[in-house]
């Protein structure tokens, strides 16, 4: 019973048993209503024919004639007089005392007896009649165990042992069609133990069997991803922290030299400390995406003038943009927003210092806020370099730089997955349009209230 194979063909074959006891006490049952009525009337005829024979012959004649046509009657008779048995043509009763004296009176007084004797299959009938001005009584009666009966009860027998045995055969064959997907499934989880994901169980069925192993397989794809995104993280976070502190021990050395100038040395410095507050971002940044998607981060809703917020942002960033001489363009609905005023302000931050950093000179950034009836859109587009097509796809994954040469200036690529994560507590949907030097404008799309389920997370 350690297998499911064995429980099921258990249970296959406990279910077959039980069936066919019910199947055999169902068919017991009808065949005794009915075929016990047809042959109390087959008991009647014969005795009425047999009656009609002995009132024309004598009882010598009759036994000659009765031993050729009893057996295939598959009846016996008892003849009685008023002194007694006089005569048994055929098989004895199984039991004699089941005819007393007082039925075959009864029956000689001129009444017809009708009794269940062992069961209704087997049933005794008592007829009246008269002969020269003498009473008897007829009793006629089957054989304990007729060839026919016998023969019924050996093809019914052999009927059901048929079907437990082909039964038992087929599920036996079938439990494995059912088990060897789930064997199988069982060695791909052992492969997946020890981290090898990429495994198939090419399996078409189109059953609930079917549909576990495609989900088994797409399970196990999502694993290799995850890996992936585990390695790439691990690879990521070792190498943006390795460089700011590869840049801090390096200019640390060079300091140590005596013949060093001052300005040499408060350039280095600068370097240091510039490289010390990336460092320090980079850990805040970590911090805060962990937080955000671990689902415990504080959400406090609250409602505010959203388009004071952003603008307020625009003037936060007024010395980025004016130092590289950018027009920014403000087209801010009047518009109030049940929100996290806090998470808020750091998604309009984020992006718009995204759009400054890759629009050059001279270039510009067009801030748009739109209301909806239920919702509202801020659309932040920019003339910078663009980002291509298959960059879309992963700008929000936390690390990913379209800048591959992952310089201290491209950041450390995690803004945007903050963005992303913010926007998704809200409820609300980010997307990005952009072609290679023709811009990028990034649309979100919050609703106006927040539901309660939020409140309650």
């Amino acid at each position: 019973m350690k297998t499911l194979y064995t429980r099921i063909v258990i249970v296959y074959i406990g279910t077959v048993i039980v069936s066919i006891i019910a199947g055999l006490v169902t068919i017991y049952l009808l065949l005794e209503s009915k075929y016990g009525d047809e042959q109390e009337q087959y008991l009647i005829k014969q005795g009425q024919s047999f009656i009609a024979l002995y009132e024309k012959r004598s009882l010598k004649e009759m036994e000659s004639i009765m031993d050729l046509l009893h057996k295939s009657m598959f009846v016996n008779f008892r003849l009685y007089d008023s002194s007694g048995l006089l005569k048994t043509f055929g098989e004895n009763l199984h039991k004699d005392e089941q005819i007393s004296p007082q039925k075959v009176e009864q029956v000689i007084k001129g009444n017809v007896y009708r009794e269940d004797a062992r069961d209704r299959f087997h049933p005794i009938v008592g007829l009246p009649f008269q002969k020269e001005n003498k009473r008897y009584a007829l009793f006629v009666y089957t054989s304990d165990e007729s060839a026919l009966e016998k023969g019924f009860i050996q093809i019914v027998y052999l009927g059901f042992f048929c079907v437990l045995l082909t039964g038992s055969l087929l599920i036996a064959v079938a439990s494995q069609y059912i088990i060897k997907p789930l064997k199988n499934m069982t060695k791909v989880t052992k492969q997946l133990a020890k981290g090898n994901f990429d495994v198939k169980l090419n399996l078409t069925r189109k059953d609930e069997i079917g549909e576990l192993a495609r989900s088994f397989e797409s399970m196990a794809q999502d694993l290799k991803k995850m890996e992936q995104m585990r390695k790439e993280f691990i690879s990521d976070v070792s190498h943006e922290i390795q460089s700011p502190l590869t840049s801090i021990r390096g200019f640390s050395k060079v300091l140590k030299h005596k013949n060093l100038s001052q300005e040499e040395r408060w350039e280095y410095l600068d370097i240091i400390e510039s490289e010390s507050e990336r460092l320090s971002k980079l850990t805040e940044n970590l911090l805060r995406l962990s937080s955000l998607e671990s689902d415990h981060h504080p959400f406090e809703p609250e409602t505010f003038w959203l388009d004071e917020q952003i603008r307020d942002v625009i003037l936060y960033t007024e010395s980025e943009w004016t130092q590289k001489k950018i027009e920014v363009e403000v087209d801010l609905a009047k518009q109030r927003i049940e929100a996290d005023k806090e998470l808020l302000k750091q998604v309009w931050i984020n992006l718009i210092h995204n759009s400054i950093k890759y629009t050059p000179e001279g270039g510009r950034i067009r801030v748009r806020l739109v209301k909806w009836v239920r919702q509202v859109n801020v659309c932040i587009e920019d003339t910078g370099i663009g980002i291509a097509e298959e960059d879309q796809k992963r700008i929000f994954d936390r690390f990913y730089k379209v800048d591959k040469s992952r310089s201290r200036k491209s950041g450390s690529g995690i803004g945007l997955a903050i963005v992303k994560k913010i926007v998704e507590i809200h409820r609300g949907e980010i997307h990005v349009k952009s072609k290679p030097g023709q811009g990028s404008t990034f649309i979100v799309t919050l609703p106006l209230k927040q539901s309660r389920r939020k409140y309650l997370k």
